[in-house]
């Protein structure tokens, strides 16, 4: 009989190599996976059974096999990996390579070189909208996100927002985008058909966003402030501070539980949200340096 689980966090561990796999129901660390040297980014496929993994030190992919939770592989590539994700088709592999300012076009099972697609200075977060034609890339030393024309491959258009621009989030209809900007503490959302938008304060270098289960508010991390700011979507303000761990960064939302994950540097654990209360519900110990950038929850829905 297998076990029954609302879904999995994948958190990368920056300091000793390795990904924790929490299970969201229980909220309890069930496998440490070895992977590449210093992991930061993560996507999951629930539809190709795995969890892609950056590693920025090792130059390399790690691939985990998420019914086994073993590691399948590490694939090379060139430069600093740090953004990562996977097309809604789960077919294509986008990886943001840190210094030299481009990216890379995988097959998302063979992990082969497809293109590269250059882009703006230092490229870190990035999202697809959810009929995969657009990607939307975070540019830190440019201060801007590229949208790319995923049919063509070339960037469509620049959109401006704060400083040092880094996570990045998508609505679920992908009418409206979410640029953390980590100088100007603030994150931009932005209409996704107008390319226009507003900048809404939050807390101290903020890190990275996710949108609650049902699109009403954002989490945001404040990596200075060691918590999460609270934005209501339809008053364009922050409402309220939740404090976590040490050094939040990674942080995401399990869509059956409706719970906020936020991966904490500094404490090396992994903080639980209620994402209807907005209460902290309890903190996971997890692997040294947790980071976590990107989507790293992988939903199954309960039999």
């Amino acid at each position: 009989m297998s076990l029954c689980f609302a879904g999995s966090a994948y958190i990368t561990n920056q300091g000793e190599n390795t990904v924790s796999v929490i299970d969201t129901l229980s909220n309890q660390v069930i496998n440490t996976i070895k992977v590449g040297l210093k992991p930061v980014g993560v996507t999951v496929s629930s539809i190709n059974h795995r969890a892609y993994i950056s590693n920025v030190d090792g130059q390399s992919v790690s691939v985990i096999d998420t019914t086994k939770n073993k590691l399948i592989n590490t694939y090379p590539i060139k430069g600093s990996p740090v953004g990562i994700v996977i097309s809604p088709d789960n077919k294509t592999l986008y990886v943001a390579d840190w210094t030299d300012d481009r990216i890379y076009v995988l097959d998302a099972i063979t992990l082969k070189a497809q293109t590269e697609i250059k882009d703006g200075k230092a490229p870190a977060g990035m999202v697809i909208s959810p009929d995969g034609k657009k990607l939307y890339i975070a540019n830190r030393d440019t201060n801007d996100i590229a949208v790319i024309d995923t049919t063509t491959r070339q960037i469509s258009h620049r959109i401006a927002v704060g400083k040092h621009p880094f996570g990045l989030a998508i609505s679920k209809n992908g009418n409206e985008l979410y640029v953390v900007n980590v100088i100007s503490n603030s994150v931009s959302v932005i209409n996704t058909t107008s390319l226009k938008g507003e900048a809404i304060n939050v807390g101290d270098h903020p890190y990275c966003v996710t949108p609650s289960k049902d699109g009403l508010f954002l989490f945001v991390t404040n990596t200075q402030d060691d918590s999460v700011s609270v934005i209501d979507l339809a008053k364009k303000q922050s409402i309220a501070t939740i404090k976590v761990g040490e050094v939040p960064e990674g942080i995401n939302t399990d869509d059956l539980t409706g719970n906020i994950y936020v991966a904490n540097w500094g404490s090396n654990q992994v903080s639980v949200i209620d994402g209807q209360t907005q209460k902290l519900i309890t903190q996971i110990k997890t692997g040294d340096k947790s980071r976590a950038f990107g989507h790293f929850i992988l939903q199954t829905s309960p039999q």
